[in-house]
C-alpha cells in the first residue's frame, strides 16, 4: 500500500484519494509547510544503489547499522531521495544510520536540509546518527550554516566493515 508519510510529525495518510501534498498536521499546529514523502510497504527493490540526479546512494549494512554511501551531489533534486532512504532504514527499526559522506561534491541549502531532517528523524526514531566527513568544497556548507557543531561526525566506517545489501 502507498501512503503519504510526513517526516516531521510521523502522520500517514493514504496515498489514493488523497490530494495534499504538504501535511495538515504541521500546518495547522505550526504553521510549517511541510512537503509530504510517498512511502510504500512493499520491499524495496533488491537493489542496494539509488540514483537520481549526480547522487547515488550505495548502502551497506551490518548487523542493525545503516551505513549509506552518498556520491556525488546533495542537492534540491536528490534531498527527497536521501529522506526517504533514512525513512526506510528508520521504518526497519535499524539502530544507526550513517551517512558517509566521503564523496559527497556538493551540498545546497535542499541538501542540508534533508541531513538535519535525517537526524530528526532517526531521534525520533531513537537510532543513532552520524556522518562521515565530506571533502572541502562540501563540508563548508556545514560551517557557513552554523550547523557544524549540532550535526555528529565519526571517522569513515571501514569497507571491510561493511556487507552490501
Amino acid at each position: 500500500m502507498l501512503t503519504l508519510k510526513c517526516l516531521n510529525c510521523g502522520l500517514t495518510l493514504l496515498y489514493e484519494g488523497s490530494d495534499a501534498d504538504v501535511c495538515p498536521r504541521c500546518l495547522a499546529r505550526s504553521h510549517r509547510a511541510v512537503q509530504l514523502i510517498p512511502v510504500s510497504d512493499q520491499p524495496s527493490a533488491p537493489s542496494s544503489r539509488s540514483t537520481i540526479g549526480r547522487l547515488s546512494i550505495q548502502t551497506s549494512v551490518r548487523g542493525d547499522r545503516h551505513i549509506m554511501a552518498l556520491n556525488g551531489e546533495l542537492d534540491l533534486a536528490s534531498a527527497p531521495m536521501l529522506e526517504a532512504a533514512v525513512a526506510e532504514a528508520c521504518a526497519t527499526g535499524v539502530g544507526e544510520v550513517v551517512l558517509d559522506m566521503g564523496r559527497v561534491e556538493f551540498i545546497d541549502s535542499s541538501g542540508l536540509n534533508a541531513i538535519m531532517r535525517a537526524k530528526q528523524l532517526c531521534e525520533l526514531h531513537e537510532c543513532g546518527y552520524s556522518l562521515t566527513p565530506a571533502q572541502r568544497p562540501a563540508r563548508g556548507i556545514f560551517e557557513a550554516a552554523g550547523v557544524i557543531d549540532r550535526l555528529p561526525f565519526a571517522d569513515a566506517p571501514a569497507p571491510h566493515d561493511t556487507a552490501v545489501r
